[in-house]
């Protein structure tokens, strides 16, 4: 699927935390990373009563996480 040098970008809630390799995504600015080569192949949520787990095959894909204050609704 990926290569053995592209390791999964992943993000965690309970406390908001977004973990990946800054050696393979560029800081372009406003919060973005980038690398052109790259594309996404394969898109796994799990978690509250999810669990989706698909292949992406051309790569265009949305993912939104809103999140917010835990003590807010």
């Amino acid at each position: 699927m990926s290569s053995p040098g592209d390791p999964p970008i992943i993000i965690t809630g309970g406390s908001v935390t977004i973990e990946f390799d800054l050696t393979q995504l560029t800081h372009v600015g406003n919060g973005k990373h980038h690398h052109p080569n790259k594309k996404i192949k394969r898109v796994i949520v799990k978690g509250d009563g999810i669990d989706f787990d698909k292949n992406i095959t051309d790569g265009r894909v949305v993912i939104t996480v809103h999140y917010g204050d835990d003590n807010k609704p």
